[in-house]
């Protein structure tokens, strides 16, 4: 008798810790992270007698501050930015970014980071140049639940420092849309990583300009 009332005391606290773990919450899924890719798929070798550029720290007056968000919004239905909840980027586009120009910028000239000092830097009369950019718009936005495009805009400046003060060289508002291969977040990483390789070589092109 005493066996039975134990059987049936092990079978009622096996069901309640059942039932319980039911209720529990399921972790959160782990979110796929993307990037933007190398600017190029083999190495170069980094020349060394053309004017070096010194590209200043990437802003984006267009982003969340130091945020991985994934933005996306919908074409004429309101103005809202949505974020993935399962995507994001493995680090804020700026730094995203701003790794792939370096990469471009590389193939035709020494590219300093902002720990060089450009008055040191001098050769003759002639400082490095400093390239500054802000990423003012970087999303992907749908047309309808089938097609999307990724639309990425930066605004390029360039500065000749000099004994007597900063000269403005340029400035230059780029813009690259491109449409996505799936209308979901692989796609858009994907069209969004090909516009912002886009962009890397038109900024390139254009300080060819200025050299």
């Amino acid at each position: 008798m005493k066996k039975s009332i134990a059987l049936k005391a092990g079978l009622v606290a096996g069901a309640v810790l059942l039932s319980a773990c039911s209720v529990l919450p399921k972790p959160p899924a782990t979110a796929t992270l993307y990037d933007l890719g190398p600017a190029i798929s083999k190495p170069v070798d980094l020349p060394v007698g053309k004017r070096p550029v010194m590209v200043a720290a990437i802003t984006g007056q267009g982003l969340i501050p130091g945020s991985t968000a994934m933005l996306y919004r919908f074409a004429n239905v309101d103005q809202q930015l949505r974020a993935y909840q399962e995507a994001r980027w493995s680090r804020p586009i700026e730094q995203l970014f701003g790794l792939q120009l370096r990469q471009q910028l590389e193939q035709g000239r020494p590219v300093l980071d902002t720990e060089f000092s450009v008055t040191r830097m001098r050769a003759g009369d002639q400082y490095p140049l400093v390239l500054r950019v802000d990423i003012e718009n970087f999303e992907q936005i749908f047309q309808d639940d089938q097609h999307s495009k990724a639309v990425v805009q930066l605004r390029a400046t360039l500065v000749e420092p000099g004994a007597t003060g900063d000269k403005l060289l340029a400035q230059r508002t780029f813009v690259s849309t491109i449409d996505a291969p799936e209308a979901n977040a692989a796609g858009g990483a994907q069209a969004l990583a090909n516009a912002s390789r886009t962009l890397a070589g038109e900024i390139d092109r254009w300080l060819r300009n200025y050299e």
